[in-house]
């Protein structure tokens, strides 16, 4: 007789039914349960038959991470259990790993085709093997009492399939019919902001909500993991939405398509990409367009994000239109995505009764050299572990820790049993509403997980709310605090995704507090037995401080004063400001007034975008960068990197002021091929220092925020260079790096 225990993503994904199935196949005799952070399986005898069941094709929710058998003795299991049997679950202290939210599967789109099924048409059908999961779980164990689910009674024929171990729909908490789950309803918002239900009830509330759309539109509807603002693409809808998020002015929207072949009509689709777009994530994928300038009104770039229904309701929506629809978060910019109906903006919604317990953006995704490199972990992905591991294995797999992330695009992290699990995208935590989400998501996760952090983590910058937080609550709590340098958090999220030990860390992004005081952004770092800052960028003035990230010339024009006089200044920034406008700024540069220094590499890239005219006017984070990168050709002109090393600070100075002579000298030159310079440049001469400290035994690394360029990242990963892959590389990564930094640094 054999025990085997197995550990993953194993409730909630139909697992203890398909092994029953597999095993009375095969008239093995025993049994399956839960038992809170796992599946134990107990069978009479031919462990190898059932290992090569564990092996063969799961359910595609399922994700066995290890199994473990043991011969044991007990009575005999034939007479005990005479066959096969499902037993009820028993509870453990250990973490419990739920399965993201997964797409519509085909056997349930079939049925949603299928005239003659009992589902037919049914907008929130799902089974075992789709459908939401974190989303609408309250706690763990994954069953219908603990999930928002357990508002709706199951009808007769639903419980039926429910306890039929044979049936595809045993156990799934989500099981439910036209007839006892979830209902549409229409409401409309009256001059005076309250909402009128208008249409509820008669079965065509899809049809009737794309007549609105028709119309130009805008409607809020309700998905698994928080409500969209959906419309159509026509310039006078767009502007329309833009007006309603004032902040959105020229931030580019995702689209929804029907299939793939939609998709083609107007984006280059690669394999990898294409792969993503069908996964079982379903995340918005950034693509190339076949012409810039088709769908500008909707993205600017030559990029535009590009995702496929996965729910039945979007399936359905499709059934009335065969056009591309703006499908973006209806939420105002610097607020919590939404999941109530009296938060909507939008005119028209399409509510449903479902209640949304944990909110989820959109994942999104960007393929570069072949490369996916996740912009927002999300809906689809979380809360699924990563397994990771400090420098003894396994030794610090049972402290349980926490990691705050950073400021902007922030994540939190857990450690728990060697496994680190990112929360979803949470936003920028300085606006007040985010920075409440953000704890009220933080204690739903904690809850969830069952942790008791006994270590915290937290990014070095001391005015950070998240830093802030931790301060606090280590504090109250008395627990251990561990501060991370911002971009030594960045490098070791790359190298915990490959739990490696002695590497070396080229971090580029916006800005970000250094262990000097300073603001850094383009750095490099030998990192195992000590984090030595081996090179950076040359410094450059910030004038105005943060202001010169809204407009970029002021970072233009700091830079210029390295080199040019005060006239040739004048002469250049003509194009930008007034003659008095110039010279105020010239005093403030001189005066060093609010004039702080930083090695940021997106400040670079902001400021050459201005230089060649792309963007003067940051509307929303990273534009003047994305813009430089968008009007890039292939190519560069012939301009080696300038390398210094700096006896007082003891670090190679990539030198980037002779990067921006060489731009004045060759303003009359293609400009497309120019900006790709500039970013090459930067990536040549950030890899061509990191190289000197390459050994056999150490790989170079890449992240932050400027990992998203596809000239800089193309050069760096087609030289060897290790970007992210299972964390995002911009702030939201930074959680799952300050949880390794802690581990690689024996905590």
């Amino acid at each position: 007789m054999y025990k085997i225990t197995i550990k993953g993503i194993v409730q909630g994904v139909g697992f203890r039914p398909f092994i029953y199935r597999e095993c009375v196949n095969r008239n093995l005799n025993g049994y399956v349960k839960n038992t809170g952070d796992g599946v134990e399986v107990v069978v009479d005898n031919d462990i190898e038959i059932f290992t090569e069941i564990l092996k063969g094709k799961i359910p595609p929710l399922a994700r066995i991470e290890s199994y473990e058998v043991n011969e044991i003795n007990e009575i005999n299991i034939k007479d005990k259990f005479n066959g096969f049997k499902i037993l009820e679950s028993s509870m453990s202290k250990d973490i419990c790993f739920v399965p993201a939210d997964g797409f519509l599967c085909d056997d349930c789109l079939n049925e949603l085709r299928d005239k003659k099924n009992y589902r037919y048409n049914y907008f929130f059908i799902t089974c075992t093997n789709c459908g939401p999961r974190f989303t609408i779980l309250e706690k763990t164990p994954y069953d219908r009492v603990n999930t928002s689910m357990r508002d709706f009674d199951m009808c007769e024929t639903c419980k039926k399939e429910y306890e039929n171990p044979l049936n595809r729909r045993y156990h799934a908490q989500t099981i439910a019919c036209r007839n006892c789950g979830p209902k549409l309803e229409i409401y409309i918002k009256n001059p005076d902001g309250n909402f009128e239900k208008i249409y509820t009830g008669q079965g065509n509330e899809i049809e009737e909500t794309v007549k609105l759309i028709k119309k130009g539109n805008i409607v809020a509807i309700k998905g698994i993991g928080g409500f969209h603002i959906a419309c159509l693409t026509s310039a006078s809808t767009v502007t329309k939405l833009r007006k309603f998020e004032k902040d959105r002015e020229s931030k580019p929207f995702a689209l929804m398509v029907r299939d793939i072949e939609m998709a083609k009509k107007f984006a280059v689709i690669n394999e990898t990409e294409e792969n993503l777009l069908k996964s079982k994530a379903r995340p918005i994928v950034i693509l190339q367009k076949k012409d810039k300038t088709e769908l500008n009104v909707v993205s600017n770039l030559d990029t535009i994000g590009i995702m496929l229904p996965y729910t039945a309701l979007h399936f359905l929506l499709y059934d009335y239109i065969d056009e591309p629809l703006i499908m973006t978060s209806s939420n105002k910019p610097g607020l919590p995505i939404t999941t109530d109906l009296h938060q909507q903006f939008a005119n028209v919604i399409l509510n449903h009764n479902r209640k949304i317990l944990n909110p989820l953006d959109d994942s999104v995704l960007k393929v570069i050299n072949n490369i996916p490199l996740f912009i927002r972990r999300s809906r689809g992905y979380v809360p699924e572990p990563i397994k990771i591991s400090g420098k003894d294995k396994n030794k610090y797999d049972n402290i349980e820790m926490l990691a705050f992330g950073a400021e902007m695009m922030n994540t939190f992290c857990i450690h728990k049993n060697g496994f680190a699990i990112p929360s979803g995208y949470i936003g920028d935590t300085k606006n007040y509403e985010i920075y409440e989400y953000f704890k009220e998501n933080l204690e739903k996760f904690l809850n969830f997980a069952s942790l008791r952090s006994e270590i915290l983590i937290c990014d070095l910058h001391p005015s950070y709310n998240t830093s802030t937080y931790a301060e606090e609550l280590s504090k109250n709590l008395n627990l251990k605090l561990i501060k991370v340098q911002h971009h030594l958090a960045h490098v070791y999220s790359v190298a915990g995704e490959n739990e490696l030990e002695n590497f070396v860390g080229i971090a580029c992004d916006g800005t970000g507090y250094g262990s000097d005081g300073k603001i850094w952004g383009g750095e490099i770092f030998d990192c195992g037995k000590e984090d030595k800052r081996l090179g950076s960028l040359e410094e450059h003035v910030m004038l105005g401080g943060d202001s010169s990230a809204i407009e970029p010339q002021k970072m233009l024009l700091g830079i210029l004063c390295k080199f040019l006089s005060e006239r040739e200044i004048k002469d250049v920034m003509k194009k930008f400001y007034s003659t008095t406008e110039i010279d105020l700024l010239y005093k403030q540069y001189a005066n060093k007034f609010n004039c702080a220094e930083t090695t940021s590499c997106g400040r670079i890239l902001d400021a050459a975008s201005a230089l060649l005219k792309f963007c003067t006017k940051r509307t929303y984070d990273g534009e003047p960068a994305m813009k430089l990168e968008a009007n890039s050709s292939n190519g560069r002109y012939c301009l080696k990197p300038k390398i210094e090393y700096n006896t007082k600070e003891q670090r190679y100075i990539l030198k980037t002021t002779p990067l921006f002579e060489f731009l004045l000298e060759n303003m009359d030159k293609d400009k497309g091929k120019l900006a790709y310079t500039v970013q090459e440049y930067i990536a040549d001469g950030m890899f061509e220092i990191a190289k000197k400290f390459k050994t056999d035994k150490k790989e170079i690394v890449f992240s932050g925020g400027c990992a998203y360029n596809r000239i800089m990242t193309s050069f760096l990963t087609k030289n060897g260079v290790l970007v992210n892959q299972k964390v995002p590389a911009g702030d939201g990564g930074i959680s799952f790096g300050q949880i390794y930094y802690a581990l690689m640094h024996k905590i």
